[in-house]
């Protein structure tokens, strides 16, 4: 595994603006140019092997002390795993079979993403499941999901993006406000931002975000990419923080990311001809 060099250029910016008819904007603030915290990905502290229903695993968050709630990219069910037993605990059917690519759990409600950026969500245990159109722009595949606790948005990281939004090869974030219900568009990531951080060209190309989460105690956002197996560390307003090379025999395909509240690290991957896995990462400084 290779670690980029932090960045230490100045702070740049990344400008964001509603995507509703209002074309209201908000300011980015400067940032720390060097992530704050710091964790060993050559190595895992623990590794969770999946049942087989959870082979193809494509998004955790985290749901209570010591479980995470688990979405895989076929059926319309979760599963709540606990990782002192090693076992799932819990499941839930909300849907059909479909491509769900994002779980998030906001207070006592799960939302979960479709790929084309409809969300689904329900009380784990209800019937219900209520039907939440995002109206997102053109034909956008999808596969990352977040809550920003700051402004009550999710956030929606795109893996590829439609023409229609994106310019070449900038990778997108939307984000999406559970009470107004707007969507806007939160982040445009483009590659000159990241070039002091060595991600450009091929590696940039590559790099299609497949989960993203903030740390729970300094607001950096963490957004992986399976393709290219890469980790980028940023600040919320998309100032690089640190370019990662992910170890590709440790985790085969990372498909979803999410943290504790103290800061533990978890790393969901699709099993490829085993099962699928989470990996634990402490944090090994500050």
């Amino acid at each position: 595994m290779t670690i980029s060099k932090r960045v230490l250029a100045t702070a740049m910016l990344a400008s964001f603006w509603a995507c509703s008819p209002t074309d209201k904007k908000e300011e980015a603030s400067t940032e720390d140019t060097i992530a704050t915290f710091s964790y060993d990905f050559t190595k895992s502290d623990e590794k969770y092997e999946m049942p087989k229903v959870l082979k193809e695993i494509s998004g955790i968050s985290f749901y209570a002390d010591g479980q995470l709630v688990c979405v895989q990219d076929e059926d319309g069910e979760v599963f709540v795993y606990d990782l002192n037993q090693k076992k799932v605990t819990a499941q839930h059917q909300f849907g059909p079979p479909d491509d769900y690519e994002g779980i998030e759990k906001v207070e006592d409600e799960i939302y979960v993403m479709r790929s084309d950026g409809k969300l689904l969500s329900f009380k784990f245990g209800d019937k219900e499941t209520r039907e939440i159109e995002t109206s997102l722009p053109g034909k956008n595949d999808l596969e990352g999901l977040t809550y920003d606790k700051v402004n009550k948005r999710l956030w929606l990281a795109v893996k590829d993006p439609s023409k229609k939004a994106a310019k070449g090869d900038d990778k997108l974030i939307y984000s999406f406000d559970l009470k107004s219900r707007r969507i806007f568009t939160q982040l445009e990531l483009k590659e000159q931002q990241f070039e002091n951080a060595g991600l450009k060209g091929k590696d940039w190309k590559e790099f299609k975000p497949s989960g993203v989460a903030f740390h729970p105690q300094t607001g950096e956002v963490y957004l992986i990419s399976s393709a290219g197996h890469r980790l980028i560390i940023m600040s919320r307003s998309g100032v690089p923080l640190q370019n990662i090379e992910l170890d590709k025999e440790l985790l085969k395909q990372p498909e979803g990311i999410a943290f504790s509240p103290d800061g533990t690290l978890y790393i969901a991957s699709e099993g490829g001809n085993g099962n699928g896995y989470i990996l634990k990462f402490s944090p090994t400084s500050k």
